[in-house]
Order: structure tokens, then sequence, then C-alpha cells
């Protein structure tokens, strides 16, 4: 009787311990490098909210009397859906934002304790809007034209009002690309714009490269005038000091070393030879 009143406690002392350890609370969790983690007393007058300790590396803690949420202090990149905005003139832009963020890992008890949110409903509830917010305020400075010629103002009008607002809550902005396009019928003006331009530019080139030719050309012509003129000038001056130089006696000489031996007949028939003599 005594045996199988020992048996029966045994399976009963087994089958509470294996119930015991299958729902016992205690656990643990990893917190990785690059994420905060946040440890939540579930249970005080607050209710949690003012029981937040930050913790990092492997975390032991009662399920049924804690939480642990994890929340990720690396670059984080959003991409959001696009959306439109309205400038002043009325022109309705297409918009398709980026952003790229990290958290302050001291603010992260602050964020739980505002939001009660996962990151990733934060990203797509409060850091959405806020996206949305900056981009409709700025948009409702600038006329579609600006919008287009100043694009780096505009940007960094969003930019700052994003630095400031999330900055304010523990998410530290680092980039955001914009993706804007304009309506149809300002992307045709601007196109349109953009070829009177290049044609104009054309243009300018050609006038400016048949004027240089033109130069070129002009500037030879100028020089070979010149170059005829000086030799010209060479040769009228080499003739006078040729005629200066000539002596009745130099021509004399010269036309006897030109003589071939023949004297020259005259009318009367006989032939006569100047010598010069007196």
């Amino acid at each position: 009787m005594n045996m199988r009143r020992n048996i029966i406690i045994a399976i009963v002392s087994f089958i509470i311990l294996v119930i015991v350890v299958t729902v016992q609370p205690f656990t643990y969790e990893n917190i990785d490098a690059g994420n905060v983690g946040i440890k939540i007393n579930l249970y005080g007058s607050d209710k949690g909210v003012d029981n937040i300790t930050l913790v990092t590396g492997r975390v032991w803690y009662n399920t049924w009397t804690t939480k642990i949420i994890e929340f990720p202090t690396y670059t984080q990149s959003v991409d959001y859906d696009p959306f439109v905005i309205t400038t002043q003139d009325a022109a309705e832009f297409k918009v398709d934002p980026k952003l790229n963020y990290h958290i302050n890992p001291d603010k992260v008890p602050q964020i739980y304790r505002q939001y009660r949110r996962p990151l990733s409903e934060i990203q797509q509830g409060f850091m959405k809007n806020t996206i949305y917010d900056a981009y409709r305020i700025a948009a409702n400075s600038f006329t579609s034209d600006s919008v287009m010629s100043n694009r780096e103002v505009f940007e960094d009008r969003v930019q700052n009002v994003l630095t400031k607002t999330l900055g304010r809550d523990g998410f530290i902005y680092d980039q955001l690309t914009s993706a804007i396009t304009p309506p149809p019928s300002l992307r045709q003006m601007i196109d349109e714009k953009n070829t009177s331009i290049q044609a104009r530019l054309k243009a300018e080139n050609m006038a400016k490269q048949a004027e240089a030719e033109a130069k070129v050309i002009i500037a030879r012509a100028e020089g070979q005038a010149k170059a005829t003129l000086i030799k010209a000038r060479a040769e009228a001056e080499a003739n006078q000091l040729r005629q200066k130089t000539l002596t009745p006696l130099l021509i004399q000489q010269e036309w006897v070393a030109k003589w071939n031996g023949i004297l020259p007949t005259t009318n009367a028939g006989g032939a006569s030879l100047m010598l010069g003599i007196k």
C-alpha cells in the first residue's frame, strides 16, 4: 500500500515539475550590439511608465511581471509611399521620400514613454506624419517654378524641419532623398525651356565659331598683305640703292664684262666703242 502511494506521489511530483518547468515565467533576452533594450516593470503605481531601465547583453527577467523591448540604434532606412504636395500656385508635385536616421540611445526610454509603440509602428505613424508635414510646410513657401529652380533651398528647408522635430524626440536625422516629380504640364514647359536654351547656346556657339574663323581669315589676309607690302618696299629700296651706286664707270665695266667680242654696227656702217674717254 505504501509502495503504491509512493509511486503515485512520484508521478504527481513529476507532473507538477514538468508543469512548473513548462510554464515558469523566467527567460532571458540577448540584446545584440547596435541595439538598446528597455526593461519595463508591468506592475507598479504607474504600470511601468516610470519603471524603465536601459539594459544590454543577456538579460534575465520574469515574463509575468516584466517586459523587454529592443530598439535598434544603428542607421535605419525607411522608404515611404509617394504622396502629393501643393505649392503656392496650386501646382501638385509628387514626392517619394526615403529617410535614413538613427536613435539616440539615451532617449530610448523617453521614446517608449511617449509613444508606447514598437519602432516599426513609430516609423509609419509619428515619423511618417512628420515627414509629410515638413514637405507641406516647405511647399507653402514656394511656387512651382521656384521649387524646380531652387531645389536645394527647398530640400534644405524640409531637412531643417525634420532635424528639429525628430531630434527633439530622440530620432537623429541622417539623410533624406526626396525624388520630387513636377506635374506633366510643368515638366513639358521645363523641357521646352531647356530645348530653347540649348538651341540658343548652339546658335551662339556657331556664331562665335564663325566669328573666330573670320578673324583667322582676316588675320591671314592682313599678314599676307603686310608681307607683300614689306617685300615691295624692300625691292623699291633696293632699286633706289642700285640707281644711286651706278656710276658711268660701273656701267662701262658691266658692258665690257657682258661684251661678246663683236662690235655693234651703226647706221653709218662703222663700229664704235663707248669708252667714256674725252
